[in-house]
């Protein structure tokens, strides 16, 4: 930041820094620069960062829940097409210039889906979500039935079979049990992974059809109360949600890599028969109370302790008198979807800093995802007021709402895809949230880079429930959490990384489950996600909405406020920075460590302990050029540059994730092109790191390894030599 830009922001802010106290604000205990800043601009910093974290309002947010969650919008309908644009205008009058953006993708909706028991006894399934007196949007005829985005379509009567949670270690167990699922209707529990592979290993092991249930072992009664007594899935609920394979690729099935942009070419279009992220089978999401009906009457041996859910009798495997008669007809069209762009113009508007969240909801939405557009729109919010008191941000801030996120990450996929080259040449990074609020728990996930950003900002943040900032109420969970190691993370929660170093409170790695994974895995903009988890058992219900958010997610939306801090936070130093706050040393030992444990793997697997010697080798040269970068950039944190050459220097910073995608993509799959990050293959949210060494090895193919360690050593070659170019600009003579 210049001088002139100080003194400006001085006049600015000195009036309001005397008479204003923020409330549940920020501790505020380090008043030095934050990392990135010159010292010479700690103080404006810090008068800016006050004034920020005093904006957002918990009324505020609550009022906007209230409104996003006033009616089912489901992508591909006008609802949510009117969401839109109350998010458009509400950005507008924060002073954003704001567009909507319209793509025309393929998008399923159910004509007809039924369920019925026709064997030992005839009895009707698939009964709807019952409505709860105490909350009248329960009853609310609108909310679109219980489906499955991305079924085939499908007419099937056949012999049930259990499969637990229906992963591929669960079809061994029957596979050494001599139990077939081919041409039988399999029915899984929900949990341990996305939806989505599910739906690919059954259609793997060729069985007929699949039922998905949500099991009261996993986010029922075996939890807790349940609502609307308490926050956990009633045994009427019922888990809607994607199964398109979006670990293949997300977005627009039948336009991987290209934008569906409405008056897209036709011919650019694959055929639904050939798109491989489509399923070829029927799927349909039931509740607990109609998998208890089936259940109950398989035959067979009873099955291991860990597949024994928590319905009130023993689990069989099948098959045997029970057989199921299972219809699906998906009406499949071009559907409009739309995408909210608003941007806070900066001094530079080369540089973009990207704040996102989806739009779109199974029905209401409470939590997934409108508890983070109401805390984003309260960010947006305070960064308009900033800016109307004659504040400019340096880089430019883009706030982004998408659509289609719940059927396939839609509307940011073709978003990345249409402007790949602009994002790559001027996104500095994305802050991603979806989940905003679910309860009190901090998480995050980010590229490596990012981590020190995430936890210096919630250090600034106060903690509504317990008064300590963020960050110590963050920590001091984990440090429970790895007492207890018994969480399970449900719907699209972050796991965190309980094995990292224990000086600093861990960031989890980017997988996949929302709307980062374009811009990660695809353009490999630096990416982060965050948000407030709790006990929240009624993912993707009708029973997510504004009744459950004031009872027993976040009663006096100071959380939601407090998100909108957290990212405000997040946006003003990413867009302010003198150097931009990557560190990329934490990067090269995340690399190391995952380096060596595979060459461990490989040399196993293969009796040879020189298989993954480059890739070993390329990360210790990944690991000395960090080395290198650190000590060079330490002098600049004292000392300004000549502009020109700090902007290199921030570019090269950005462009390091970039190096790190491999041009080819990761073998099987080439849509996603990081290297060291990726969605697993067989676990959809949970990541993968190095994901096509390690996806090699599981399937034990020595050739595809030896491509894919080649691919990764050049990528993190290619890194090193560029964090050694950033090095030598840094010490470079002025």
């Amino acid at each position: 930041m210049s001088s002139s830009r100080r003194v400006a922001l001085f006049a600015v802010l000195f009036g309001f820094v005397l008479f204003s106290v923020p409330a549940l604000s920020s501790s505020f205990q380090d008043t030095s620069a934050p990392a990135g800043f010159l010292p010479a601009d700690a103080a404006a910093e810090h008068a800016l960062e006050t004034q920020l974290l005093a904006i957002p309002d918990s009324a505020r947010a609550e009022a906007n829940l209230r409104h996003l969650t006033s009616q089912p919008h489901l992508a591909g309908t006008p609802a949510s097409h009117e969401v839109a644009e109350w998010l458009a205008a509400q950005y507008k009058s924060f002073g954003f210039d704001t567009q909507i953006v319209e793509y025309s993708v393929w998008l399923p909706m159910p004509r007809d889906i039924q369920l019925e028991l026709v064997s030992p006894d005839k009895k009707t399934l698939g009964t709807p979500e019952a409505p709860v007196p105490e909350d009248p949007q329960t009853s609310d005829r609108r909310a679109v039935r219980a489906y499955n985005t991305y079924s085939a379509s499908g007419d099937v009567t056949a012999p049930v079979v259990y499969v637990n949670y229906g992963l591929p270690a669960d079809y061994r167990e029957l596979a050494n049990l001599g139990i077939s699922v081919e041409n039988k209707i399999v029915l899984a529990r929900y949990g341990a992974a996305y939806r989505g592979i599910k739906a690919k290993v059954a259609e793997e092991h060729h069985a007929a059809g699949l039922i998905l249930y949500s099991d009261p072992a996993d986010d029922g009664y075996q939890a807790g109360d349940v609502f609307p007594n308490g926050p956990w899935r009633p045994m009427s609920g019922i888990q809607r949600g994607s199964v398109g394979y979006m670990p293949i690729y997300p977005g627009d099935p039948l336009t991987p890599g290209i934008a569906s942009v409405p008056d897209l070419d036709p011919s650019k279009h694959l055929n639904p028969a050939d798109a491989p992220s489509l399923p070829k089978i029927p799927v349909m999401p039931i509740n607990a109370q109609d998998a208890s009906e089936i259940l109950s009457r398989l035959a067979g041996p009873h099955v291991p302790r860990a597949w024994q859910g928590g319905l009130p009798f023993t689990y069989h495997f099948g098959p045997g008198k029970a057989e199921a008669h299972l219809k699906v007809v998906m009406d499949y069209a071009q559907r409009p979807i739309f995408d909210v762009i608003a941007t806070l113009h900066g001094q530079d508007d080369n540089q973009w800093v990207i704040l996102g969240n989806h739009h779109d909801a199974w029905v209401f939405g409470a939590v997934d995802p409108s508890s983070g557009t109401a805390s984003m729109l309260e960010a947006g919010r305070a960064l308009g007021q900033l800016a109307k008191s004659g504040w400019k941000p340096a880089r430019t801030i883009v706030i982004a709402h998408w659509d289609g996120e719940e059927p396939g990450l839609l509307g940011s996929t073709e978003w990345v895809e249409g402007h790949m080259a602009e994002l790559q040449s001027k996104a500095v990074a994305y802050v991603n949230t979806d989940v905003g609020v679910a309860g009190p728990n901090f998480t995050a996930s980010s590229t490596p880079s990012l981590a020190n950003l995430i936890r210096s900002v919630t250090r600034e943040v106060t903690d509504p429930n317990t008064g300590v900032s963020v960050y110590d109420a963050w920590r001091g969970r984990v440090a429970k959490d790895r007492e207890s190691s018994s969480q399970r993370p449900i719907g699209n929660a972050r796991p965190e990384n309980l094995s990292a170093d224990s000086a600093e409170t861990p960031v989890a790695a980017m997988g996949a489950g929302s709307d980062y994974v374009a811009f990660f895995g695809h353009a490999g903009i630096p990416s982060m996600d965050i948000g407030f988890t709790g006990d929240y058992g009624v993912y993707h219900s009708i029973y997510d909405d504004f009744f459950w958010m004031q009872h027993f997610g976040d009663p006096t939306f100071n959380y939601h406020a407090a998100m909108a801090r957290i990212l405000g936070l997040i946006a003003l130093r990413l867009a302010g920075a003198d150097y931009l706050p990557f560190d990329y040393s934490s990067y090269a030992r995340d690399v190391a460590a995952s380096a060596s444990r595979l060459q461990v793997r490989a040399a196993q697997e293969f009796h040879d302990p020189s298989a993954l010697q480059p890739v070993v080798d390329a990360s210790s040269r990944f690991t000395a050029a960090a080395a290198s970068l650190q000590a060079a950039l330490a002098p600049l944190e004292t000392k300004p540059l000549d502009p020109p050459l700090a902007a290199q220097i921030n570019r090269q910073l950005v462009e390091t994730e970039q190096d790190l995608l491999s041009p080819e993509g990761l073998d099987s799959r080439n849509w996603y092109r990081h290297t060291v990050y990726a969605p697993g293959i067989y676990a959809g949210y949970a990541p993968e790191v190095l994901p096509g060494v390690s996806e090699a090895l599981d399937r034990k193919d020595q050739a595809a390894l030896a491509r894919e360690s080649a691919s990764l050593s050049s990528a993190l070659d290619r890194a090193s030599a560029r964090l050694n170019s950033i090095a030598r600009l840094a010490a470079s003579p002025q």
